[in-house]
């Protein structure tokens, strides 16, 4: 009789036993103004400025989001993001108003049967995604 793959395949599994040890610090946003994008993203989720290193502004924490950070680099890449902040509200229409109102661009929105959301780009080009509850 021959084994099935599936049950070879799930013996070779080994359970994870390591104890977690890393927690996300914070998500870091790279710029060439730290303290101008740190200040719009200040706007647009509603919350102070939390430290001004210099060469790092971090917003005030929130219990809601973790740590959002802004890194000075000199030459910011042009190519697409391949991480973005997904942004979860109640009011989808509200808050994109709110965003376009100071300065974001909407790239699209979405209205999928079990989603709905928008594409914005934030005033350094970032991509971000403002998703419906």
């Amino acid at each position: 009789m021959i084994a099935s793959p599936l049950r070879f395949i799930a013996a070779r599994v080994e359970p994870v036993t390591r104890k977690q040890i890393m927690k996300i610090h914070a998500v870091t946003i790279d710029t060439t103004n730290p303290r101008e994008l740190a200040a719009w993203w200040s706007k647009a989720l509603g919350l102070a400025i939390g430290n001004d290193y210099g060469q790092i502004v971090q917003l005030a924490p929130s219990p809601d989001l973790p740590l959002i950070q802004f890194q000075k680099i000199e030459d910011v890449p042009t190519q697409r993001n391949r991480v973005h902040l997904d942004l979860r509200t109640p009011d989808l229409d509200h808050e994109s108003q709110h965003l376009l109102s100071i300065g974001a661009t909407l790239v699209k929105r979405y209205e999928l049967p079990q989603i709905r959301y928008a594409t914005f780009l934030d005033p350094d080009g970032n991509t971000f995604d403002i998703v419906s509850d």
